[in-house]
C-alpha cells in the first residue's frame, strides 16, 4: 500500500527530466499520473510504459499549456482517465525555445502556471496539493550575474511565485489552510 493510493496527480512538463522523475516517484506511491508533453509524444509514452511495467496507472496527455485549450485539456484529463485530482506539480517551464516569440518565457514561466492552476484547484479536494517547481537562478535573477539568453526564463519564474502563493482567483473560493 503506497501513501498516495486512491490519489491523482498531473505533473507537467514531465516528458523528461524532473518532471519524469517527479512522475515516476508519484506512481511508486500509488498515485494515478498525469504526464505531460508539449511536443515529445515518445518521451511521455515512455514515461507511461515505465509507470505501467512497474504496476501504476498512468496516461500520456499532449498539451501545450500557453494556451487556454491546452490547460482545459491537461485538468480534464485527470478527471475523465481517473476520477479525481489531488496533486498538482507545476513543473513545466522554458523559454528559450527560438521561434516562440519574445513573450513565450512569461506565457510559459508565468502566465500558464497560474492558468494550470486556476483550471485544477475547483477540481481539487481539501487536502489537496499544489507543488510549484521553479528553476533555482529564478530565486537569484534580481542579484546574482546569468547569461543574457537565459535572463527570461528565471526572470519570468519570480511573478509567477507570488501570484501562485497568494492571489490566485480560485483560492479564496476553497478557504482551506493548505493553500
Amino acid at each position: 500500500m503506497g501513501l498516495l493510493d486512491n490519489k491523482t496527480a498531473i505533473v507537467t512538463g514531465s516528458s523528461r527530466g524532473i518532471g519524469a522523475d517527479v512522475a515516476k516517484i508519484l506512481a511508486g506511491e500509488g498515485a494515478a499520473v498525469v504526464v505531460n508533453y508539449r511536443q515529445k509524444a515518445p518521451r511521455a509514452n515512455k514515461v507511461v510504459q515505465g509507470i505501467e511495467a512497474d504496476g501504476g496507472r498512468a496516461v500520456a496527455v499532449g498539451a501545450d499549456l500557453t494556451t487556454q485549450e491546452g490547460v482545459q485539456a491537461l485538468a480534464s484529463a485527470a478527471m475523465e482517465n481517473f476520477g479525481s485530482l489531488d496533486i498538482l506539480v507545476l513543473n513545466a517551464s522554458g523559454g528559450m525555445e527560438t521561434g516562440m516569440g519574445e513573450d513565450y518565457a512569461l506565457k510559459l514561466n508565468r502566465d500558464a502556471q497560474l492558468n494550470m492552476l486556476n483550471a485544477a484547484v475547483p477540481l481539487m479536494k481539501e487536502g489537496s496539493r499544489v507543488v510549484f517547481v521553479t528553476s533555482h537562478q529564478a530565486h537569484f535573477i534580481n542579484t546574482v550575474p546569468t547569461m543574457p539568453a537565459y535572463e527570461p526564463w528565471p526572470a519570468a519564474s519570480v511573478p509567477a511565485r507570488t501570484p501562485c502563493a497568494s492571489s490566485s482567483p480560485a483560492w479564496p473560493r476553497r478557504g482551506s489552510p493548505w493553500w
